[in-house]
Parts: C-alpha cells; sequence; structure tokens
C-alpha cells in the first residue's frame, strides 16, 4: 500500500507541474473563508450552474492554455456565453434566467474565469449569458465550443463567444517630437449620435488638426463599441476639410468606406459612420456623425468624396489603390469567387463592396458551420480593381488565411486566380479553398 501511494504522489506531482495555475484558477473548496468564491451548489438549478463552471474550467484549462503555447502575446475577449437546453431541461433554464437578472449573471461568470480576467481574458466587452442573441450581436465573435467525446450529450450545452486580440507590446518611451502648430480653420460644426446620449449632441471645432475617437485626449470624443481610441482625424488645408483614417474597423463617409492610411475630403453636410456603415440606427454600436461648416466656408469637395493619397498619412505598404474605373453596372458582377466548402463547389458573384465572407450569417458568403475553422468574419474584399482585390485578413491571428503554405497578413492582394484556404489551421474540420476570378473568366 505505500508503494501505492508512492506512486500516487510521483504521478500527482508530475501532473501538477503541467498545469497553468495563473489561469485555471484555483479548485472549488468548502472549507475557506473567502466569501467571493464559487462554490458547488445541491439547488434545482445545479445542473445548469454545473455545465457553465465545467465549459469555463474546460476553456481555461484547454483552449486557452493550448492557444497560448502559440499566441503567448494575445488576450481572449469574452463577449457572450450562450447555454442551450434540450426538452428535459428547457423549462429549468427557462426559471433560472428569469430568477437571476442579466448583471448578476455577468458578475457570477467573471467570479469563475478568477485571477485569468486581466491577465489572460478581458471580460470589459463581456455583456451577458443568456440562451440566445442575434445574429448582428455574434457576428463579430467566434464561437468556442467543447468538442466532447460522448455518446450521451447533456442537458445544457455552453458555447463561449468572443475572439482572440493581440496585446499592446510595450514600447520603449518615444522621443519627444515637436507637433506641428494647431491651424485656423472654418468653423465646423459636428452633430454626433453615440452611446453617451439618447439623442444627438452639438460640438463645435475650429482648429485644426482634430483627432475623433474614443480616447477621452481625442479633440472629440466618441463613445462606441467599435470606435478605435485615435480613429480619424479632420484636416483643414487649401480651403478643403479632409478626413484620414487611422482605425481598426473603418470610417464610412457618405455611405463610403475609407481605406485605412488614406484620406478624402469631406462635402458640407457629410455623414460619418463609425465601425460599419449598414443603416443600423443602434448608435452604442456604430456611431454616426454628420459635419456642417459655418461661416459661410464651402468644401469643395463633391459628395461621392473620391478617395485622395495623403502626404500625412501614406497608403499601407503592399496595398493596391482602388482602380476607380473599375466599378460594377448594374448588377454586372465585379468578380466571381468558385468555392470548395462542406457543401460541394458552389459559386458567388460579388456585386458589392465590401464583400464579406465567413461562417456568421451577416456575411455576404456564408460558410457552411461544418466548416469550424473559419471565423465569423474571415475575409473581407474591401477593393477590386483589373489585377485582383485588396482584402482585410480579419483571422489573421486565428486559424488563418494561407496562399499555398504561406499565412497571409492582415491585408494582401488578391491576384485573379490565386487560391487561399481558410482555416487551414483547424484540425477537426475541412477547410476551404477559395478562387478569385475575373467575370468573363470560367470557373
Amino acid at each position: 500500500m505505500a508503494r501505492l501511494n508512492g506512486k500516487i504522489g510521483f504521478w500527482g506531482r508530475i501532473g501538477s507541474a503541467f498545469e497553468r495555475s495563473d489561469i485555471a484558477g484555483a479548485d472549488y473548496d468548502d472549507s475557506g473563508d473567502d466569501a467571493d468564491a464559487v462554490r458547488p451548489t445541491s439547488t434545482r438549478y445545479a445542473p445548469i450552474r454545473q455545465a457553465v463552471e465545467r465549459r469555463v474550467k474546460s476553456f481555461l484549462r484547454q483552449d486557452l492554455v493550448s492557444h497560448l503555447e502559440i499566441g503567448f502575446n494575445e488576450i481572449f475577449v469574452l463577449h457572450y456565453i450562450e447555454i442551450a437546453a434540450d426538452k428535459q431541461g428547457a423549462e429549468e433554464l427557462e426559471q433560472f434566467l428569469q430568477e437571476f437578472p442579466p448583471d448578476s449573471r455577468v458578475h457570477w461568470v467573471k467570479k469563475l474565469l478568477g485571477p485569468a480576467v486581466g491577465q489572460h481574458v478581458s471580460v470589459e466587452q463581456f455583456l451577458g449569458l443568456d440562451k440566445e442573441f442575434s445574429a448582428e450581436e455574434l457576428a463579430e465573435t467566434d464561437p468556442f465550443e467543447e468538442m466532447l467525446n460522448q455518446t450521451a450529450r447533456s442537458v445544457y450545452r455552453v458555447t463561449l463567444h468572443g475572439r482572440w486580440e493581440s496585446r499592446p507590446v510595450a514600447a520603449e518611451p518615444a522621443p519627444v517630437v515637436a507637433q506641428p502648430a494647431p491651424q485656423e480653420g472654418p468653423k465646423l460644426r459636428l452633430s454626433v449620435q453615440d452611446g453617451k446620449e439618447a439623442g444627438p449632441r452639438a460640438l463645435e471645432i475650429e482648429r485644426f488638426p482634430a483627432v475623433l475617437g474614443s480616447s477621452a485626449q481625442a479633440d472629440v470624443e466618441i463613445s462606441g463599441y467599435y470606435v478605435s481610441a485615435r480613429h480619424c482625424t479632420l484636416h483643414w488645408e487649401g480651403q478643403q476639410l479632409w478626413l484620414a483614417d487611422h482605425s481598426t474597423n473603418g470610417t464610412w463617409v457618405d455611405g463610403e468606406r475609407v481605406r485605412r492610411g488614406n484620406r478624402v475630403a469631406l462635402a458640407n453636410g457629410a455623414l460619418l459612420s463609425f465601425g460599419r456603415d449598414r443603416g443600423s440606427a443602434n448608435h452604442d454600436r456604430y456611431p454616426a456623425v454628420r459635419a456642417q461648416l459655418l461661416n459661410g466656408a464651402e468644401a469643395t469637395g463633391a459628395i461621392a468624396t473620391p478617395v485622395a493619397p495623403s502626404a500625412s498619412t501614406p497608403i499601407a505598404p503592399g496595398v493596391a489603390a482602388p482602380d476607380s474605373a473599375f466599378a460594377p453596372a448594374g448588377n454586372t458582377p465585379l468578380a466571381v469567387l468558385s468555392i470548395v466548402d462542406a457543401t460541394g463547389s458552389p459559386r458567388h458573384d460579388v456585386l458589392k463592396l465590401p464583400f464579406t465572407i465567413g461562417r456568421g450569417t451577416a456575411q455576404d458568403y456564408v460558410v457552411p458551420d461544418a466548416n469550424q475553422g473559419v471565423s465569423r468574419e474571415h475575409l473581407v474584399i474591401e477593393s477590386i480593381d483589373r489585377a485582383g482585390a485588396v482584402a482585410l485578413n480579419r483571422a489573421v491571428a486565428r486559424n488563418g488565411t494561407f496562399a499555398g503554405n504561406q499565412p497571409l497578413p492582415e491585408r494582401f492582394v488578391w491576384r485573379f486566380g490565386e487560391e487561399l484556404v481558410l482555416g487551414e489551421r483547424w484540425a477537426n474540420a475541412p477547410a476551404v479553398r477559395i478562387a478569385l476570378r475575373q467575370v468573363d473568366v470560367p470557373a
């Protein structure tokens, strides 16, 4: 017996050497005095609580640890937790959600995540635990589902929704550079609709450049889920108002997206949209700003706001400028996608830009759920010219986009005839192969 106990102790020490105590958190212990700790329960909701606790614990000890072995400088941003029940547990789940309000559920999940919060998991954008969320809410997330190798399916199925983001790298203090003195310009009135107030609010500026963004240090603070700290900058040059985009999620001017690193001339009364331009009235997530010149100043820019290169905001390296003459006529496709996915070999016409590709239901080409390695919004075709397309690779930090065996960067030029592979790193599901073809070339 002593020999057996010695073997158990030896293997226990070996196992503990491979645990990440900073991620997994402490095991449940009823003997402690910590009033804030999460303890087992024997109430009627025990199966629901145990399903959520088990999935969170599994995520911390398996999914998170596995990802950080490669993406060591990344953090998981948790958005939602979805719980589904079969017929046996549906009534109990409904009662559970009615008894405990949304803020209580959020607080409980944060306790479950323990020391991982702030270190490996961000809960700043965690919006709740519920049985369902809209397709629009889940469009910006990836689902993290547990692959259960068991014949009996659990009464409750829990899915974590979120995304991986790179941590900001601590940089050496930048040398102090003299900034150009602010320039006087015409008085500009901005009518802002965002998450700060129920209705629009009016602001006036007359010194340029003026930074718009979510940072408190911005000249005009814009509150929104997809607004960057320094989202865009307004300039006054040559008796013309200009907008330069520096954002992650994009800026739209009168319905046209401004490519990052470029700037456009603004017409008087131009409408600026932040994060997405799909006619959404949800200004908490997608703010809108109307820019109106006062003092009789007139901007010469056309309503279409043609894209013009800027010396102060150069085009990102490796990204081709769009050919404005290459535009769709009526319903004529800009290009054709030749695809091999889990359903077979479908073909999709690219009729508008931007054109999105992914498993989210809001995408222009919805990838089948069986292709699990593809992100909810995996790829965005931003512009097309006679050589090919400029594409935004939103899955660059996840399961990736490949040309041949080479992973592609965040933005790249997709040549006509070139085949891409989406989700190649995902071992448990087939990848998607997709080629961009000209309209007059048979798919």
